[in-house]
């Protein structure tokens, strides 16, 4: 079978390694002149620079069983030092409780000591545990509603919103809670309580401290994008970039299959006159935009936190987040130096949508307040991700099953972050999957596992 993939990021890399591991002889074709996507690492004066995702997580084993079978497996590597990892409320930096997950601490006793939360906001989370049940059909509703209806309001604003809303770049009062976290409605409908689904499910025995499930690899996640380019020009894929391709191609008879990995608006563009009702529910998955700062100091500019991996924000401020990355990872730069990565949605307002001397003066005032930092970092990298995070909004599976159903008796597949999970795993096991569809071929690809 002569396959065609369209997009060279991971997803698509991911793809055409996996097809041709299956026999078929594939051809890549990536618009840009870089292959990897959003998984972008720039190396510039002794600087280990990530554009894009800095990490993956272990318990998703798509990303790390690829990197281990392309001869990574001793790149891989886990946070530098214990994690710390901190919420800023009430104009504190309050450290994350003890074992978080997504939502909730495995174990009780640091959520009810943390300072993030109010004793008033810590009692209304306590009606969680005599409220009936509020899943009582199928029906899907958004994560904010459910998590405000049985611990109430402070719990989105300072946990779920940081937390699940920076990795969608939307408000939980819009994401699906069947698609974004269907481990919520399994726990109450299990244990109609989420704190005693949180105590049931908390590990047993001793556990490592400050233990993280990020993973990324030496070198950053780019050395991925490397090895697996690397290993699918070496099997014979052709790989052309710089060229962008028209929607006829779809029915060229010089391809038996076509894998469309471009993203959502290629994707929809592509299949507009040829499978018009995908193209349309696909074009209504919502894309947010987002903005990645670096910024590189030496460590006599930085008054405080340093040592710390970084914050969540949960209050008003013109970041989501800070990432210290010489702090999470090893070898990001020189001896002496400290590399940030400031985090700014598309949520945040104008803020986000400012010019880059607005932006940066924001964030370098914010960093001072908060860090003590001093002074002009002496390297900045500004990285806009205009339209390209989809957001999985209530009824998003619905639509995900009508545009596979659309395209189930035809030879087109797509694969990537709109529909099954927006991590590097999924979209590496989106891939798989897409790919033996297309080649009859059954891809067993782990689902891993979702965390409350």
């Amino acid at each position: 079978m002569k396959l065609l993939v369209i997009g060279g990021g991971l997803t698509g890399l991911a793809g055409a390694y996996e097809a041709v591991r299956l026999g078929a002889e594939v051809t890549l074709i990536e618009g840009s002149s870089r292959l990897g996507g959003k998984v972008w690492t720039e190396y510039t004066d002794n600087l280990v620079i990530e554009h894009g995702p800095d990490s993956v997580v272990s318990y998703r084993p798509e990303a790390l069983g690829l990197a281990r079978e392309l001869g990574l497996g001793d790149k891989i590597e886990e946070v530098a030092s214990s994690r710390v990892v901190y919420m800023r409320s009430g104009n504190k930096l309050r450290p994350l409780p003890a074992s978080m997950g997504i939502i909730l601490p495995a174990r009780l006793w640091p959520f009810v000591t943390t300072g993030i939360l109010s004793i008033p906001d810590k009692l209304r989370a306590g009606f969680d545990l005599v409220l009936p049940r509020k899943l009582t059909t199928g029906e899907d509703i958004s994560i904010g509603e459910f998590l405000k209806y049985r611990l109430g309001p402070a719990m989105v604003r300072k946990f779920a919103d940081p937390l699940v809303g920076g990795i969608y770049g939307a408000s939980v009062d819009d994401l699906s809670l069947d698609a974004v976290l269907p481990s919520l409605r399994h726990n109450e409908e299990k244990h109609r309580a989420l704190l005693l689904a949180a105590r049931a499910g908390r590990p047993r025995g001793p556990q490592k401290k400050g233990a993280s499930p990020f993973r990324s690899l030496q070198g950053g996640m780019g050395t991925l994008i490397d090895a697996v380019a690397g290993a699918t020009r070496s099997s014979g894929v052709t790989i052309i970039t710089g060229e962008m391709v028209e929607a006829s191609i779809l029915d060229s008879h010089e391809y038996d299959a076509v894998l469309l990995a471009g993203g959502v608006g290629s994707s929809a563009k592509l299949l507009a006159d040829r499978v018009p009702e995908a193209a349309t529910i696909l074009g209504q998955i919502p894309m947010s935009s987002s903005t990645v700062v670096t910024l590189a100091y030496t460590e006599d500019q930085i008054g405080t936190g340093a040592a710390a991996h970084g914050w969540l924000e949960a209050q008003a401020a013109p970041v989501s987040g800070i990432t210290v990355s010489t702090a999470k990872w090893a070898e990001r730069a020189p001896e002496g130096q400290v590399l940030l990565r400031a985090f700014v949605p598309a949520r945040l307002g104008a803020i986000a949508s400012a010019p880059d001397d607005e932006l940066l003066t924001a964030i370098k005032t914010h960093l001072a307040q908060i860090m003590g930092v001093r002074g002009e970092p002496w390297l900045t990298r500004i990285t806009r991700w205009a339209g390209v995070m989809p957001s999985y909004t209530v009824g998003h599976l619905t639509r995900v099953a009508a545009i596979e159903k659309a395209l189930e008796s035809t030879p087109w597949r797509i694969a990537g972050s709109a529909l099954h999970g927006v991590g590097l795993p999924d979209c590496i096991g989106s891939a798989k999957r897409a790919v033996g569809a297309l080649l009859g071929v059954d891809s067993v690809v782990s689902s891993g596992d979702s965390r409350v």
